[in-house]
């Protein structure tokens, strides 16, 4: 019995009726994708994923001994996979004229247009033929080979195109100013042909990852790695995953990632003129100007000796117990404890990367944290109170990034209120350790 790959059965409306058109459906088995830019990054995982699901596949990309590598690794995973490598130079027409003329009337049920690279620096200051060949692989490409491919997939009633765009498609983008256009326009394409394609059953999904660590940035030619926007790359992976759920469930558009999400829907609330200045801070070369920051400070009378309060605040791996924003705690392996030690930690929704910066037994904890868009760093200070009967707990927090830059009016008031909903679960937690006589011992 012949397996089923992933829809090579139809998808049917939630319905359950199709509405008038046909159901969408990719026969992957035993068909022939093609895939630009194969020679590394998204465009070789993505052919890796399709030979897994039965595809032969069609590698292209400017660099032979890439490409080859791209054959090379997927054979070994998939033994027996039918690739074929050409070898072209998309931002030319010859380029574009020989890799069809390579692929000659074989029907492509899916194709991926991956293959694309950005430049960076002022629009005035730029290199002409750079960009001219920028556009001709990112834009002009894209059209040929969709205009190549899609009808005939519109004749068979199944196939796919999934063209890769960008996370810049949804905003102006000073100092990617051609780039960021371009994308705009795979973006605009794709949602157009999937409003045109999906009624013969045909997906077109346009895959707007965030920066990524796929050579990319490399490729850009300058220092970028200090911008907020290509500070932090994201692994490929989850990427190739979203790009491929979204063609197979017929989805227009897909941004994976929780900060990639959230910037790509920013800009609907914002005026034109803001979003391009604030995606101007984005990019800025000098990354000089600091964004403000919000500073909380917090105090509170916790009715618990001063041990029982550095015992619930130092041990991480509790926090969960009696924490209650915080879901879960993972300390990294080999790190140790004390000063140095790393954990992971998720306080609904969202997931930070910590470090304890300061461990001074009974008087000071403190530790930095860093996630989608935010790094922190807080401080907490403990004293025995003047009756003597508890702890004065001090907690003094800073947090900076764009999330905090973007919604610093809204967060102080509500991270100083649940700061103060910290203490509450803390107080709580060591007024019951105190009544536990098995604890006794360690209060000391």
């Amino acid at each position: 019995m012949t397996k089923l790959y992933p829809n090579d059965v139809p998808s049917i409306e939630p319905s359950g009726k199709t509405k008038g058109k046909k159901p969408l459906r990719i026969r992957y088995r035993g068909n022939w994708a093609l895939v630009t830019g194969a020679s590394s990054g998204l465009g070789r995982g993505i052919a890796r994923r399709l030979a897994e699901r039965g595809m032969s596949v069609v590698l292209t990309g400017r660099n032979a001994a890439r490409l080859d590598e791209t054959a090379r690794q997927i054979r070994t995973i998939v033994p027996g996979a039918e690739l074929e490598t050409v070898v072209a130079d998309l931002s030319t027409k010859l380029g574009v004229a020989a890799l069809l003329a390579h692929i000659g009337e074989r029907p492509v049920e899916v194709l991926v247009n991956n293959a694309g690279f950005g430049t960076y620096g002022a629009f005035a200051g730029a290199d002409a033929v750079r960009e001219d060949e920028e556009i001709a692989v990112d834009v002009a490409a894209v059209v040929t080979l969709a205009r190549a491919f899609l009808p005939g997939m519109i004749v068979r009633g199944s196939g796919g195109i999934l063209n890769v765009a960008s996370t810049i498609a949804f905003q102006p983008a000073p100092s990617q100013a051609v780039y960021g256009a371009s994308k705009a326009f795979v973006l605009s394409f794709s949602q157009a042909l999937w409003g045109e394609a999906r009624a013969a059953g045909v997906a077109v999904t346009a895959l707007c990852p965030g920066p990524t660590r796929t050579g990319f940035v490399d490729a850009l030619g300058a220092d970028v790695g200090h911008t907020a926007i290509y500070r932090r790359l994201a692994e490929p992976e989850p990427v190739i995953d979203a790009g491929l759920r979204a063609l197979d469930k017929g989805r227009a558009v897909v941004v994976p990632g929780f900060r990639n999400k959230l910037l790509a829907a920013g800009g609907r609330f914002m005026p034109r003129e803001w979003l391009t200045l604030f995606t101007a801070s984005m990019l800025r070369a000098d990354g000089a100007k600091p964004r403000p920051s919000i500073v909380v400070d917090n105090k509170a009378t916790i009715p618990a000796p001063v041990g029982a309060v550095w015992n619930l605040l130092t041990d991480v791996e509790r926090w969960p117990s009696w924490y209650q924003a915080c879901r879960w705690v993972r300390p990294e392996a080999g790190k140790g404890e004390g000063v140095g030690a790393s954990f992971s930690w998720k306080a609904h929704p969202v997931e930070l990367e910590s470090k304890v910066v300061a461990a001074e037994r009974h008087r000071r904890f403190a530790f930095t944290a860093s996630g989608v868009g935010v790094q922190a760093a807080r401080a907490f200070t403990l004293e025995v109170s003047p009756d003597g009967l508890g702890t004065v707990v001090t907690s003094h927090e800073t947090q900076t990034g764009w999330l905090p830059w973007l919604g610093r009016l809204v967060l102080g008031p509500r991270l100083y209120a649940a700061n103060q909903r910290f203490f509450g679960d803390l107080a709580a937690a060591a007024s019951a350790a105190v009544r536990s006589p098995a604890i006794q011992p360690a209060l000391a």
